[in-house]
């Protein structure tokens, strides 16, 4: 039946339908290769005053490992054309060692204050941590448009075969696919498991940064 709304029972009261946002304490983003998560994050950070955490910027906070992005670099070609289990990625020592430098710089990062983290901890990590957490994933579909913002890259700059580009695609999600197994039940990707999904063909990038900016100030 399609219930009239403006005459629909009250629910005052009814603590199911009441429920009060809070800004998070942190936002954990996935992002689509070539749906811009990693510009869309940063910008969102400025905006909301938050710190912005990747890859590169976790491992400078712990230094002692002795690791940088170049070493994450060469751990992930042997996770672009294969699909790995989560156990099978535990039980490997350079993971596991990669694994425990950014769980380290993790927790000084939640430490520090609000922040967004890119690709490098689950929401249940998080959450297990002590910390709010809203999960959130940029994807794009118009290939068309993601092979022109491949090409800024200089992984894919001098491919001119479309399908070789297509296939760097693919591969670059596998990678992300394959850390986020070894970190989470959910599956990578799947959209009905985060809390906000953002297509940023329809979105862009600055508009996109500017929703995620909202659920961050939650003004």
């Amino acid at each position: 039946m399609a219930e009239d709304v403006r005459n629909a029972k009250s629910t005052a009261g009814i603590k199911e339908f009441e429920s009060v946002y809070e800004k998070p304490h942190c936002v954990v983003l996935d992002s689509a290769y070539c749906s811009m998560g990693r510009m869309i994050g940063y910008k969102a950070c400025q905006e909301a005053g938050y710190d912005y955490y990747d890859a590169a910027v976790l491992l400078e906070l712990v230094p002692e490992y002795g690791l940088t992005k170049d070493d994450v670099d060469v751990y992930e070609k042997k996770l672009r054309n294969e699909s790995f289990t989560g156990e099978q990625l535990r039980s490997d020592p350079v993971f596991a060692k990669l694994t425990e430098a950014f769980d380290k710089a993790v927790d000084i990062a939640l430490a520090k204050g609000p922040c967004l983290i890119h690709d490098r901890v689950a929401k249940e990590e998080v959450i297990a941590k002590g910390y709010t957490c809203v999960s959130a994933m940029t994807y794009a579909v118009d290939m068309k448009a993601k092979i022109v913002k491949a090409r800024v890259s200089p992984l894919y700059e001098n491919v001119a075969d479309d399908e070789a580009v297509i296939k760097g695609i693919h591969e670059e999600d596998m990678i992300r696919r394959n850390w986020h197994r070894a970190h989470s039940d959910t599956e990578w990707g799947d959209l009905n498991t985060y809390d906000i999904a953002l297509n940023t063909d329809v979105f862009g990038r600055d508009y996109s940064a500017h929703l995620l900016a909202k659920i961050m100030k939650a003004d």
